[in-house]
């Protein structure tokens, strides 16, 4: 059961989509039931559910508040265009960690093209965030491997075996760069190692999606992301 639901406001009212009306229905919400809702934007929204259609629905907004997004901290992931159920769940766990971006990167060993399914990966953000309560939901955009370099952060690290040991301190914003199942090519490391600092998280090789948990994991409790 989500612990929120999302709707769009129009004047006075909430207008939920049939994925969040399939979801009333699902938790047994009635019409004059009271439930809380966010647009994913950073607004808390306490509605009065009106009616509950077959595709939509909508509901007065009894109060409304805008929720700051107090965090000093800006966590960031980039992970390959990887199959699809993997890619899904890492997505899925990166929004319950806190992270604010995803960046999804083509390699030379992960090259399944994910602009037509901006919706899909959407939703699957959207119900995520209502799980983990987020009134902010996380931005996700697709980037050439190499335009890593235009939005990574002051800590920028990428998971490699010849890597140092997760820091102990750190001092600023913070993006994790994980390779897919292959690896990353020769060029894309010469290019990961002129750019970034290299972290390894043990001795055991790990799928991409465990790999990033666990590093994602450790960053959103230093940073305060959780």
């Amino acid at each position: 059961m989500p612990n929120l639901f999302f709707g769009i406001k129009e004047d006075n009212n909430l207008i939920f989509d049939e994925h969040e009306t399939v979801h009333f229905k699902t938790v047994r919400k009635k019409e004059n039931d009271i439930i809380e809702c966010t647009d994913g934007k950073g607004y808390y929204y306490k509605v009065k559910i009106a009616q509950i259609g077959k595709k939509k629905s909508f509901g007065e907004i009894l109060e409304s508040k805008y929720i700051e997004n107090n965090e000093k901290t800006f966590l960031a992931l980039f992970a390959p265009a990887s199959r699809w159920e993997r890619l899904r769940w890492l997505i899925e766990k990166s929004v319950e960690l806190g992270v604010d971006n995803i960046y999804i990167t083509k390699t030379a060993f992960s090259n399944r093209d994910y602009k037509d399914k901006v919706e899909k990966i959407n939703m699957v953000i959207r119900d995520s965030a209502k799980q983990c309560v987020r009134f902010h939901f996380p931005n996700v955009d697709f980037i050439t491997f190499k335009g890593i370099k235009n939005y990574a952060t002051k800590n920028t690290y990428f998971l490699d075996f010849n890597g140092q040991k997760l820091p102990a301190n750190i001092d600023g914003d913070v993006s994790i760069i994980v390779g897919p199942e292959g690896g990353f090519s020769k060029e894309e490391l010469d290019f990961l190692f002129s750019n970034f600092n290299a972290i390894r998280l043990g001795n055991k090789i790990l799928r991409f999606e465990t790999a990033a948990f666990v590093a994602l994991s450790y960053f959103a409790i230093v940073l305060n992301k959780i």
